[in-house]
């Protein structure tokens, strides 16, 4: 469906009823579409997947440049919640998704729960990007995951945009030369923006802000969900948030990277139904 949130239109993937949760996906230039088939069995038991497009993201309204960020982003989200009158909404962000996901914790903090997954807790920590780049095993795939990090900042067409995240995907999963590489790339449903993609990228903290002193007024319960051996965005630094949100924890999923529902996708929906049962 399509939601007016003001000055554009967000398309939503929507699957199953009851509970609320919205869904933020990652990227930027991606898509709602990345978070299934991770939540069909929460579709079938009772919530309301409201897998978001973000503004110039997927078949959602790209609005003007110069609202192309962040707090916009999450101010999107809770014109969305208002829009649909979501009561006890859960909103869960992956990645890129994650940041808005915090940013909306502090302008409006209106959900009953919320879950970052794939996070960090603060721009700074991305840097660490460059060294896992140059270090990252297999050799023989180190340059082209390289490339493909490179690129972003000047990615042209969706052709290309989708050929980038193909050429990235091994780095972030546990196991580069696994069969889950080409099973993820295979199910790919995703309407790619270059554009935004371009747009994020260029600056290198893909529009982060360092929220970690407003997050300790946060009082809602949230749940961080992290790969061990996530090479994106690290465990620890997403452990560091626990020192901020008063209501939070964190739980490390072994065996996996930033891929979480794909790696490990028990230990991911028994994590998340565990959250959601007790808040």
């Amino acid at each position: 469906m399509r939601v007016s949130v003001g000055d554009i239109e967000l398309y939503v993937h929507e699957q199953g009823e009851g509970r609320p949760l919205v869904a933020l996906h990652g990227g930027p230039g991606l898509d709602g579409s990345v978070w299934f088939p991770a939540l069909d069995e929460f579709a079938a038991s009772g919530y309301r997947v409201l897998a978001v497009d973000h503004r110039a993201n997927g078949r959602s309204d790209a609005g003007d440049p110069a609202r192309w960020t962040v707090p916009q982003m999450a101010d999107d989200v809770e014109a969305l919640i208002q829009a649909l009158s979501l009561e006890n909404a859960v909103v869960i962000g992956w990645s890129f998704g994650s940041f808005v996901t915090q940013s909306h914790m502090v302008r409006h903090g209106s959900a009953s729960a919320y879950v970052l997954m794939g996070t960090v807790s603060h721009p700074e920590a991305l840097a660490s990007v460059e060294h896992e780049l140059a270090t990252f095993e297999p050799e023989s795939l180190r340059a082209q995951v390289a490339a493909s990090w490179a690129g972003e900042a000047t990615v042209e067409t969706p052709e290309a945009a989708k050929q980038l995240l193909a050429d990235q995907m091994p780095f972030h999963v546990a196991d580069p030369t696994g069969p889950l590489v080409a099973k993820l790339l295979a199910a790919d449903q995703v309407v790619y923006r270059p554009e935004v993609l371009r747009h994020f990228a260029a600056g290198g903290n893909y529009g982060m802000l360092d929220l970690r002193e407003d997050l300790r007024h946060v009082t809602k319960p949230t749940l961080i969900l992290s790969g061990a051996e996530d090479r994106t965005t690290p465990a620890a630094s997403a452990g560091e948030l626990t020192a901020f949100l008063p209501h939070c924890e964190q739980v490390v999923i072994s065996d996996c990277a930033h891929m979480v529902p794909y790696e490990q996708p028990d230990a991911f929906t028994a994590a998340l139904t565990s959250f959601l049962r007790r808040h």
